[in-house]
């Protein structure tokens, strides 16, 4: 037999011994209701300020993009928030910090959703030697995101998201 043959057939043997369990694990679940309808996508505005020891007051623009699936999706009746900040800047006196990452909550379900996410800042690109905007990198800064729900769970009206002062989440 080639070494070609016997690494297919360890391939093959491997992924149906994974799909055998997988399917075991499965069938002991709890079965998950899918969600009734595709989720709300917003492009949601990114706004406010936020104080940093080294770089000062940066104020931040830019868009989040918020996934809301339209009802609790798992059996305990949690809701999974999806958030994506994608074009995130803080601008102060002589510097500049992008901001940019993504992260997925899971909230209890209530009429108004209110938590906070965390993402990171580097430099804009590119960035020489001994500019003020290398004090960017391994900072992060919090964004506070509200979403209102109506009686059936959907999003109603335009969710927030607001930058919060770093200063009860010491930097590194």
């Amino acid at each position: 037999m080639s070494v070609s043959r016997i690494a297919r057939w360890a391939v093959t043997a491997v992924t149906a011994a994974v799909g055998a369990l997988a399917g075991a694990a499965g069938a002991a679940a709890a079965p998950v209701t899918p969600p009734a309808g595709p989720p709300s996508r917003f492009d949601v505005p990114l706004t406010g300020q936020a104080t940093f020891a080294d770089l000062g007051t940066l104020t931040f623009t830019g868009t989040v993009h918020l996934a809301v699936p339209p009802n609790p999706i798992s059996p305990l009746g949690l809701r999974i928030i999806h958030t994506r900040l994608v074009d995130g800047l803080g601008t102060g006196a002589g510097i500049s910090c992008e901001a940019r990452g993504s992260q997925h909550f899971r909230l209890a379900a209530d009429n108004t959703l209110e938590f906070t996410g965390t993402y990171n800042m580097v430099p804009p690109n590119p960035v020489q030697p001994g500019d003020p905007a290398e004090a960017c990198w391994g900072k992060r800064v919090n964004v506070a995101f509200t979403v209102e729900l109506d009686a059936a769970g959907n999003v109603a009206g335009q969710p927030t998201a607001t930058t919060v002062d770093p200063a009860a989440d010491p930097q590194p």
